[in-house]
C-alpha cells in the first residue's frame, strides 16, 4: 500500500465520523470518496466512486458555498449548502454537504479540527476583514509560533507581532485583496524564510466566499510546501543555463534529436561546420545533406539508439552549404525516462577531415610500404617469364623456317602473367575512394593470395583456403579490407623463414564473421602481443610499424576487431572479426 493510500485510509476514517455528508474529490474533479452520512443521506447503501466526475453529483453554484445534489436515488436536485477544503495529497478537495451554510462553524467541530491539524499543509480561514478564524497547527510552527491563537489577528498584527516575516504578511495582504477582486479561487506560489537561511516555498490555492449580498464573507487558504520541487527546479534551470552557455560558445556542435531523428536543438556552431545556422537545420532530419554511402550505416546507428540506452560514435559525411562533403563524427548518447523508454537523443559532432586526410596518409604509405617490400618477389616472378620471352624471340630471329604458333601461345601466358602481377600492384598502390558497399570476403581472399602468391613461392610457403560455403556478404569498404589481409598475410610469410603452410579459415561465430590466419612462424612472445597495433612497434628488421595499427584502425571503423593468439616456436593465428 503506497503512502497516499495509507493517508486516504487515515482521512477515510475521519469522515466516517463526522456528521455531515462529505465528498471527497480528486485533483481532476474525480470522486475519490464518500462518508457514510452521504449514503445515508442520498440513502444509499454503497456508492461506486470509481471514475465518477463531481458534476454528475453536485451542481456548484458560482458563489461557491450552495450547491445542488443531482441524480443520486433519493434525492434529486435538492439545494445544499456545500463547501470545500484541498486535503494532503495532491489537494484533494473536501466537500462538505450541509442543510445550512454552516462552513466556518463547521470547523469549530472537535474532529473537523483534529483532520486539519492532521494535514501538513497550510490550512487557514480568515472572515471578510481579513481577521484568521482558523489556523491549523502547521501555520503556528511555520512562522514559529507554537500553540499561538491565531483568531482575530490580521497577517498586519502578525506582521508586529513577528516582525521577521513581515514582508511575507506584507505580501499575503496584497494577494488576498486580488483573490477578493477576482472573485474567483486563485493559485499561487508564496516564499516564507526559514530560520536557517534558505527560504521554503509553498504552492497556495485562495478561495473567496460571499454572502447572497455580494458582500465578502470568507477566505480559505490552502498551501502546500514545494521547496524541494522548487529548489530541484532552480538547479535545472541553473544546470540547463550553464549548459546552453557551453552549447552556444563550443566549437563543436551540440544537437538534440526526437526519436524520428528530427532536430530539437542546433547550436551555433552548425554554421562554422556546415555554413548553415541553426534555424536552416531545425525540424528536419538531417537525411537530406548526407552522403548517399554513409546513409545505411547512419540509419543502422539511428535504430540502436532508439532501442534502449546506449552511446554510438559514427563517422560520415555531411553536405556543406557550397555543395562540398565534409567528414563528421558524431558521439550520440540514447536519452530514457523513467520507465527507460527512449525520448531524446543527445549528439556532439565536430570536423574531422583533417584526421581523414592524415588516415588515408597513413593507408597509403601503409600500401607502398607493401609495394616495396614485395618488388624483390615481384622481380623474381616476372623475370622468370621474361627468360622464356626472350629466349623465344631469340629462336624466332634464328630460324626462319621455325613454326611459331607454339610458341606465340606459350609468349602470351606469360606476358599475361606479367600484366597480372603489375595490374595487382598498381591496385594496391593507387590512391582509392571509399565506398561500402556489400562485399564477398571470399573473393577478397582469393584476390589477396593472388597478389602474394609470388612472395610465397619465393618463401616456400603454400596457402590452404577453408572458407565456408555459405558465407555472408558484409557491408564494408572492400579495399581496405584487402589492405587489411594483405597486412596479416604478409606478416605471416615473413614470419616462417623456413617455409609452410598458412591456413585462412572462414566461418560465422555467434552473429560475426570471423577470417582466421594461423602459420607456422616462430610465434609471438605474449608480452608483445598487448603492442602489436601500437604506431611505430614492430618485431622485424625492415618493418615501418604501420601495417597492423592501420589494420587495426581499419577494423575498429567498421565495427570489428583484430585479434591475437600466439605460441612461440609453433606459430600465431590472426583473426579479422567483423559483424553481420
Amino acid at each position: 500500500m503506497t503512502a497516499i493510500s495509507k493517508s486516504l485510509m487515515h482521512v477515510q476514517n475521519f469522515i466516517d465520523q463526522l456528521s455531515d455528508a462529505v465528498i471527497l474529490v480528486a485533483s481532476n474533479d474525480e470522486i475519490a470518496a464518500v462518508n457514510k452520512h452521504f449514503l445515508d443521506l442520498t440513502e444509499q447503501t454503497e456508492f461506486s466512486a470509481g471514475g465518477k466526475h463531481i458534476d454528475k453529483v453536485l451542481l456548484r453554484h458560482a458563489n461557491g458555498s450552495e450547491g445542488t445534489l443531482l441524480a443520486v436515488k433519493g434525492l434529486i436536485n435538492v439545494k445544499m449548502s456545500v463547501g470545500f477544503l484541498p486535503i494532503h495529497e495532491d489537494f484533494y478537495r473536501y466537500y462538505i454537504v450541509k442543510e445550512q451554510p454552516a462552513v466556518v462553524h463547521s470547523c469549530q467541530e472537535p474532529l473537523m479540527k483534529t483532520l486539519m491539524n492532521i494535514v501538513p499543509d497550510f490550512i487557514g480561514i480568515k472572515d471578510g476583514d481579513g481577521r484568521f478564524v482558523f489556523a491549523n497547527e502547521f501555520v503556528g510552527e511555520l512562522f514559529e509560533l507554537p500553540g499561538f491563537d491565531f483568531t482575530g489577528k490580521t497577517d498586519a498584527d502578525l506582521a508586529e507581532i513577528i516582525p521577521n516575516y513581515r514582508d511575507v504578511f506584507q505580501y499575503c495582504i496584497e494577494t488576498d485583496e486580488q483573490v477578493w477582486q477576482a472573485k474567483e479561487i486563485v493559485r499561487c506560489e508564496e516564499y516564507v524564510p526559514a530560520r536557517d537561511g534558505r527560504t521554503r516555498f509553498f504552492d497556495v490555492y485562495k478561495v473567496p466566499v460571499f454572502h447572497p449580498d455580494g458582500s465578502r464573507k470568507n477566505l480559505l487558504v490552502f498551501g502546500r510546501e514545494i521547496t524541494e520541487k522548487i529548489e530541484s527546479r532552480m538547479l535545472l534551470e541553473e544546470s540547463e543555463a550553464r549548459y546552453r552557455l557551453l552549447a552556444e560558445n563550443a566549437m563543436d556542435m551540440i544537437t538534440t534529436h526526437k526519436v524520428d531523428g528530427t532536430f530539437t536543438y542546433v547550436s551555433p556552431a552548425s554554421y562554422a561546420l556546415l555554413g548553415k545556422k541553426p534555424e536552416d537545420i531545425l525540424g528536419d532530419t538531417g537525411y537530406g545533406m548526407l552522403h548517399p554511402d554513409d546513409e545505411e550505416i547512419s540509419r543502422k546507428a539511428h535504430d540502436e539508439l532508439i532501442q534502449g540506452p546506449c552511446t554510438k560514435t559514427i563517422p560520415f559525411r555531411l553536405q556543406h552549404k557550397d555543395g562540398q562533403y565534409i567528414w563528421l563524427e558524431t558521439s550520440c548518447k540514447s536519452i530514457t525516462d523513467d520507465t527507460g523508454k527512449v525520448v531524446e537523443i543527445i549528439g556532439v559532432t565536430r570536423d574531422i577531415s583533417e584526421r581523414k586526410k592524415s588516415e588515408d596518409l597513413l593507408r597509403q604509405s601503409d600500401k607502398l610500404s607493401i609495394v616495396g617490400q614485395m618488388a624483390a618477389s615481384v622481380a623474381h616472378e616476372i623475370r622468370n617469364p621474361l627468360t622464356s620471352l626472350k629466349g623465344f624471340v631469340q629462336l624466332l630471329q634464328e630460324s626462319e623456317q621455325l613454326d611459331a604458333s607454339n610458341y606465340y601461345n606459350i609468349m602470351d601466358k606469360e606476358l599475361n602473367r606479367i600484366d597480372q602481377i603489375m595490374g595487382q600492384l598498381l591496385l594496391l598502390a593507387k590512391p582509392q575512394v571509399r565506398t561500402y558497399k556489400k562485399v564477398c570476403l571470399k573473393e577478397i581472399v582469393e584476390f589477396v593470395k593472388s597478389l602474394l602468391q609470388p612472395e610465397a613461392i619465393v618463401q616456400n610457403v603454400q596457402f590452404n583456403t577453408e572458407m565456408t560455403e555459405s558465407l555472408p556478404l558484409i557491408y564494408a569498404e572492400e579495399n581496405e579490407l584487402k589492405q587489411v589481409l594483405i597486412n596479416v598475410l604478409k606478416n605471416a610469410i615473413d614470419s616462417m623463414a623456413n617455409g609452410g603452410e598458412i591456413t585462412i579459415r572462414g566461418e560465422v561465430i555467434d552473429g560475426n564473421i570471423h577470417v582466421s590466419v594461423k602459420d607456422q612462424g616462430c610465434g609471438i612472445p605474449a608480452e608483445r602481443i598487448q603492442k602489436m597495433c601500437e604506431p611505430f612497434y614492430t618485431t622485424k628488421e625492415k618493418g615501418t610499424g604501420l601495417g597492423l595499427m592501420v589494420s587495426s584502425k581499419i577494423m575498429k571503423e567498421h565495427k570489428g576487431k583484430l585479434h591475437f593468439s600466439s605460441i612461440e616456436g609453433k606459430g600465431t593465428t590472426v583473426s579479422m572479426i567483423l559483424p553481420l
